[in-house]
């Protein structure tokens, strides 16, 4: 690429590890097949175009994984006994027999850290609930003589906090246990409680560190 100022690509030195790269600087890389499909969803990478790929044309067959998808949910709709796991389950099935769907590229897809981390928390949630944890906070809360709706603030606040640090799903997982615990004692209902659960789980803007966008957010003041 083209840089700018004093120890830009001159011709002489092309080794990426042993040059100074400023601002605007564009290399170009020359990988095997398939980088573009693994690295997609990989921040260090920005794929722009792929050079020298020209498009299939799209054929009445491409459209069957939309057929598969939408009986998925006509089924999920109409057949209450089948979950939708099971549904999901089968359509993957179907895709991935039919050659629509690389069962090599579909794992590659998953982010298995991120699956540790939620399921480790949801069972954390678990444990809150089956040690009595839940049940003590939630006493402790109601012998605080706090009002419903200053519940709703505090256990707002509690959650906001949380996704800062982790991601939404184990903020919920962690803090609904509670809310429902506090609901029942304060003697309400526990929809409000869930649903100030969901909208807080989501508010990882505060903080820059909260997403991977609030730092693009922030550096633009």
């Amino acid at each position: 690429g083209e840089g700018e100022g004093e120890g830009a690509f001159d011709g002489k030195n092309l080794e990426v590890a042993s040059s100074k790269l400023f601002p605007g600087d564009a290399i170009l890389l020359l990988v095997p097949k398939g980088f573009s499909e693994k690295y997609a969803s990989n921040d260090d990478f920005l794929l722009i175009q792929t050079l020298g790929s020209v498009a299939r044309a799209v054929r009445l067959y491409d459209y069957f994984p939309l057929v598969v998808f939408l009986a998925m949910i006509i089924i999920i709709i109409v057949i209450p006994d089948i979950g939708m796991l099971q549904a999901a389950m089968t359509a993957a099935a179907f895709l991935v027999v039919g050659g629509w769907v690389d069962a090599k590229k579909a794992c590659s897809y998953v982010p298995w850290d991120l699956m540790l981390l939620i399921g480790s928390m949801l069972g954390v949630s678990r444990s809150i609930t089956e040690s009595g944890l839940a049940d003590m906070i939630g006493g402790a809360i109601k012998d605080a003589g706090m009002s419903p709706q200053a519940t709703l603030f505090f256990m707002f606040a509690i959650t906001a906090a949380m996704t800062e640090v982790t991601t939404n799903n184990a903020a919920a997982g962690l803090t609904f246990p509670i809310a429902l615990s506090v609901a029942e004692r304060l003697g309400v209902s526990w929809r409000p409680f869930v649903m100030c659960i969901m909208v807080a789980a989501s508010a990882s803007f505060i903080t820059p560190i909260g997403y991977q966008t609030n730092m693009w957010c922030v550096s633009a003041f």
